[in-house]
């Protein structure tokens, strides 16, 4: 058998071993259901007129553009050719916008959060990391050679019996997310703050899911409460409020010198091209003047909360909301059956989740319908 035939094999076996599981993933198209499952909170990724200005913006940039500029490709890495004034321009605005010294711009989350993480904590340092952190801090933590311990999913507690057995001149660093995406519950950033000299550590947050929704112009949970002066590195995503994609760490500026220095996916990834860039500045504005839509989200929210009469569905008060099925199967089968009825819904199955905290995350937008809403709610609780 040749070398590509047993590579073949091992993936086909893999592939197999997961199906078996049931826990075999796939790409699926529900452009054509009720969204209940984006991160589309501002609903700004399907408003055309935020299209429009982004590409009458964008041609009037282009028309004065000199033949040596590039206009479909930024031409590689930003420590090499892929550093241009837009760029610049662009991060100091989003800093600006979210009361932070420097921006540095990554072209995803999951790369902000890798490349923070991986970077920042060395050998000699702890880190202390909420059991529930996304997958792209984990990776980030797995690449970084500091000592890790894991707290207790927003116990406060917990964190202080880890933190109580190092000493106070130890480098310690505390990651958490403002909003988390399986449950939508929210960290105890103020608390944290409080303790944050008593025990000597520095507070990264990934504002993920709270950035263009909370804090004044959308700027995020730490700013509106006041605490962003107190936050270490905050990394804020377009992918969902924003409606776009990229993300940028928020800091000081010698945080981001460092960065450029020493986060490796900055280093080594081709920059944004002019269009995404540009994209995300008009964009930028939307965000910031989308009080209305922002309220929109906030009274969906509740009145989502005030139809629910089931057992079944979490406590979370933010635009991600639970509805609990225990089992994979019975997850999936309770999901399949709100698809049928038209509404776009995932199940989150084991291992993703515990064991007996599998659920269908419902995401909410200031779009969404109340009709829908109710017909949601109607499916899912009917012989729940």
């Amino acid at each position: 058998m040749s070398n590509t035939n047993s590579a073949n094999n091992l993936l086909i076996n893999a592939l197999s071993e997961r199906k078996d599981a049931g826990l075999l993933r796939a790409l699926v198209d529900v452009d054509q259901l009720t969204d209940f499952c984006s991160n589309d909170y501002l609903g700004l990724a399907k408003d055309r007129a935020l299209a429009k200005q982004i590409s009458d913006e964008f041609r009037t940039w282009e028309s004065v553009q000199n033949p040596e500029t590039p206009i479909n490709g930024s031409t590689g890495s930003r420590l090499i050719s892929g550093n241009h004034s837009y760029i610049e321009a662009f991060e100091k605005s989003c800093a600006q916008m979210h009361h932070a010294e420097a921006a540095l711009l990554f072209s995803s989350g999951f790369e902000a959060n890798l490349g923070l993480i991986a970077s920042l904590a060395q050998k000699e340092h702890v880190i202390f990391c909420d059991k529930l952190l996304h997958a792209s801090l984990i990776d980030g933590l797995r690449l970084a050679p500091a000592e890790r311990r894991i707290f207790k999913h927003n116990d406060l507690k917990d964190l202080i019996h880890l933190l109580e057995q190092y000493p106070k001149e130890t480098i310690k660093w505390v990651v958490v997310e403002s909003i988390y995406s399986m449950d939508g519950d929210i960290a105890p950033l103020k608390e944290l703050v409080e303790l944050k000299s008593t025990y000597n550590f520095e507070i990264v947050v990934d504002e993920a899911h709270a950035g263009g929704v909370y804090g004044p112009q959308g700027a995020g949970l730490c700013a509106e409460l006041g605490i962003q002066d107190s936050i270490f590195a905050r990394v804020l995503t377009f992918g969902k409020a924003w409606g776009n994609a990229g993300a940028v760490v928020l800091g000081s500026e010698v945080l981001r010198s460092y960065l450029i220095n020493f986060a490796r996916p900055f280093i080594y990834s081709t920059a944004p091209s002019p269009h995404h860039v540009l994209s995300l500045n008009t964009a930028m504005d939307y965000v910031a003047q989308s009080d209305e839509q922002r309220k929109a989200l906030y009274d969906n929210i509740i009145y989502f909360k005030s139809l629910q009469t089931s057992e079944h569905w979490g406590d979370g008060s933010t635009a991600i909301q639970t509805f609990f099925v225990t089992g994979n199967e019975a997850v999936r089968a309770k999901a399949a059956k709100a698809q049928a009825a038209g509404f776009a819904v995932k199940p989150i199955v084991f291992p993703t989740v515990p064991k007996g905290k599998e659920r269908i995350r419902i995401t909410l937008t200031a779009i969404t319908s109340r009709t829908e809403m109710q017909k949601l709610i109607q499916t899912l609780e009917s012989n729940a």
